[in-house]
């Protein structure tokens, strides 16, 4: 029923410039009709429903779909196929999404031979609250990250490499029932924690430095998010302060996040509390970002977001200063938004973590 009423969603938000929709972007696809594999495309008309593959996913359309569309099996060519269906459903004009690239864009358009509107992210538009169904995987995978995180930090040590703590950590997630990591997971040590996005390497931990560890599990596709910067050793004064610095800045950034906020004002209220303490300079990314089925998705707390918060939306909360040479401490956390207060989804605690060794 969930997919049904997802469509019926939809179709609301269809313009009087197209009768029919072609959704091409997977997750989407997924969304909207539960199919989870790398084939597919899906027409949708005021009335019907209409899911595309080819033979190797008959088996697992069927069983994924179900009645919320009807599935057709190509055998040769999907143009003709949709074609046929265009015809056959009196679709005139028809909404794209822009996520479509150029050479699909120009291929439909002279295929088919009618008018192509590209559509304003109208999925990724309902996406953005997530329903119980949704709320329910998203708690299972924060689960898996947290109790992967808690064996990872029973093993990790001095000596080994950031390569071998991450295939650890990714090994954790797998065996307690990942889909797949939510992304490359980020092992950054010492110096290399000053790069936000740093890519592990064979590097090996030291005594008394830090490592900065953002990572993710997925379950039924979607992901968690989090980041700990924990510290290998007794914590260094500039360690503690800084840490403490990012955490006020998650805190009352925390505090801020609620109905009816408007994004940037939840990332201003972090950057000032960074700026104050003399690091502005240093937090240079924004303050959080949705996610579920992507582990990026609108609306972001960034300066530039002027969206309006609602009940449903799921953000990470992850403020960060980064000083080369030295290093970067992040902290994340991800929140649901509720009519009033919030529900946190990551349970490891944030507080500064030091490993004896």
């Amino acid at each position: 029923m969930k997919h049904k009423q997802r469509l019926a969603a939809l179709r609301e938000l269809f313009t009087e410039n197209y009768n029919g929709m072609l959704i091409t972007n997977l997750n989407n696809i997924r969304y909207l009709c539960g199919y989870s594999g790398s084939c597919g495309t899906l027409l949708i008309t005021k009335k019907n429903a209409v899911f595309f593959t080819d033979f190797r996913y008959q088996e697992q359309s069927a069983r994924e779909i179900g009645d919320a569309a009807e599935i057709v099996i190509f055998k040769n060519n999907q143009i003709e196929m949709m074609q046929k269906y265009l015809k056959k459903l009196r679709v005139k004009a028809l909404g794209v999404e822009k996520s479509l690239n150029l050479r699909q864009f120009l291929l439909f358009s002279e295929e088919f031979k009618m008018d192509l509107y590209p559509t304003e992210s109208l999925v990724e538009r309902l996406r953005q609250i997530k329903d119980a169904n949704e709320l329910k995987s998203l708690k299972t995978a924060f689960s898996i990250a947290d109790a992967s995180f808690a064996e990872l930090m029973k093993i990790i040590k001095p000596g080994m490499t950031e390569n071998e703590v991450a295939a650890h950590l990714e090994f954790f997630m797998k065996m307690k029932g990942s889909d797949a990591p939510s992304f490359s997971t980020i092992i950054a040590s010492g110096p290399n924690s000053a790069c936000p996005h740093h890519h592990p390497c064979d590097r090996k931990l030291k005594k008394n430095e830090m490592v900065k560890i953002d990572f993710g599990a997925v379950c039924d596709g979607y992901h968690s998010d989090m980041t700990r910067t924990i510290f290998l050793g007794k914590a260094t004064a500039k360690f503690k302060k800084v840490y403490a610095t990012v955490l006020e800045a998650q805190t009352k950034a925390i505090k801020a996040l609620k109905v009816g906020a408007v994004c940037r004002d939840i990332d201003a209220v972090a950057r000032k509390i960074i700026t104050d303490a003399g690091y502005g300079e240093n937090f240079g990314h924004g303050l959080g970002h949705s996610l579920g089925l992507d582990i990026h998705e609108a609306p972001s707390l960034s300066p530039k977001c002027e969206d309006e918060i609602s009940a449903g939306m799921a953000f990470t909360v992850e403020p960060g200063i980064y000083l080369p040479e030295w290093g970067g401490i992040r902290i994340e956390d991800v929140f649901v938004v509720k009519e009033k207060g919030l529900q946190q989804l990551t349970n490891t605690p944030n507080s500064l973590l030091e490993i004896k060794v």
